[in-house]
């Protein structure tokens, strides 16, 4: 609804909001249908392109500001690569999909009803699938749990890895959350070798745990 203060303003609907609201299905249905079937490899693509930015950038102005924006896409490649490589595992392995569930104590209350059993052959597999796509990939302890019950391994490659990706996890939040600065008001700075950090340490995790995905294939 607008009130026009000027009635010699000329308007023009384009189209009805109201009646032709988005469908949350349909996009649901792409995220669902359009899994990668190499999260890995889009991982390497994704943070190539951001070491590549960062190196061209170098020496150039607004370089904090640059920094902080690259810090949030590393941060972007790996939520995305620990979403999709834990829903394609869960998805494709009915045995990772059970000890997932059994190993998760927050989803013990919940329940799917009957109606939507006998309707959706796949409304276990759909719940599940949901469920794991409400989750926040940037919190590693609680994402570590999960993929101990689904992959049988944790997440982190070492306790120094682990220690380093914890240590950023606070500066994503003030980068995204608080447009770089912490608690007191005052600015993050980030270095070239602090994001180097941080792209090993991620890079680790990815390699470590592809070798623990590759040792499950093998077993199976």
């Amino acid at each position: 609804m607008a009130n026009l203060m000027n009635e010699n303003i000329h308007v023009s609907v384009i189209d009805d909001p109201v009646n032709t609201p988005e469908d949350p299905w349909e996009v649901e249905a792409y995220q669902r249908e359009n899994l990668p079937s190499d999260p890995a490899q889009i991982f390497k693509f994704a943070t190539y392109d951001i070491g590549h930015i960062a190196a061209e950038m170098e020496g150039r102005g607004l370089i904090d500001e640059l920094n902080r924006m690259l810090l949030v896409q590393y941060f972007s490649a790996i939520e995305a690569y620990l979403s999709d490589r834990l829903i394609r595992l869960v998805l494709d392995d009915p045995k990772a999909m059970s000890a997932l569930v059994k190993g998760n104590k927050e989803w013990v209350a919940d329940k799917i009803e009957v109606v939507e059993l006998a309707s959706n052959p796949n409304a276990f597999r759909d719940w599940v699938h949901m469920r794991l796509r409400e989750l926040m990939y940037h919190n590693f302890v609680k994402i570590d749990h999960y993929y101990r019950s689904a992959l049988g391994s944790t997440i982190f490659p070492d306790e120094a890895t682990k220690k380093a990706l914890m240590g950023f996890v606070p500066v994503r939040h003030d980068c995204v959350h608080r447009y770089g600065r912490d608690h007191d008001g005052r600015e993050r700075s980030l270095s070239k070798p602090d994001l180097e950090r941080l792209s090993e340490a991620l890079e680790g995790m990815v390699t470590h745990i592809e070798a623990a995905f590759a040792r499950r294939g093998e077993a199976g």
